[in-house]
């Protein structure tokens, strides 16, 4: 009920006040707006129906060709890396560089040299071996048991079965072999056969 008086005191309200307020809405309102709209027709009358055609076309044509090249996918240009990726013997040598810093980096040289190992064998045999999990065996394959030791824990084991220990002395390891002496053993090899 309420709502019903609120309603109809604010039309009642708005029809005074259009009543009173009528001659200044008309000198305020509606001269400015029928004055603006005289001078943009004088404006419009000015210029010449022709250009007034032409300048349509082109906005016309404008907002069609851009709308279609919007809905065309374009390619973006990805930016080329200016540095080039490094290659196996880089990626090696940063391995050999930060061996000091832990097991990890020794068991990733060990387990590179050991893929290298496996490679040699495979080449050797003439056939794909068994790719995980398996021992470096192969036809004149004999290698000093450091060297084994050292290729066999880089394919087959993991560098958390060498957790380091904070209160004991690190007990050694078959990853603490020179990645020198296995390298030399496999050139030697590479060069026999």
């Amino acid at each position: 009920m309420s709502r019903r008086f609120t309603l109809v005191g604010a039309l009642v309200l708005s029809a005074v006040l259009a009543f009173a307020l009528q001659k200044f809405i008309y000198e305020m309102v509606i001269i400015p707006l029928a004055y603006l709209w005289w001078v943009i027709g004088l404006y419009y009358r000015l210029v010449p129906q022709l250009l007034v055609w032409i300048v349509l076309i082109f906005a016309i044509l404008f907002t069609g060709v851009r709308t279609l090249l919007m809905e065309i996918p374009v390619q973006r240009r990805t930016k080329l890396n200016s540095k080039s990726s490094a290659g196996p013997i880089e990626i090696l040598s940063m391995l050999v560089q930060k061996q000091s810093r832990g097991i990890y980096y020794k068991w990733l040289i060990a387990n590179r040299l050991g893929k290298v190992a496996r490679e040699i064998l495979d080449q050797r045999e003439g056939q794909r071996l068994a790719q995980r999990f398996t021992r470096l065996v192969g036809r004149d394959w004999n290698p000093p048991n450091e060297v084994e030791a050292y290729l066999e824990s880089g394919l087959n084991g993991s560098f958390a079965d060498y957790p380091p220990s904070r209160w004991l002395r690190a007990q050694p390891t078959p990853l603490d072999e020179q990645p020198g002496a296995v390298v030399d053993y496999l050139e030697s090899e590479m060069e026999i056969h």
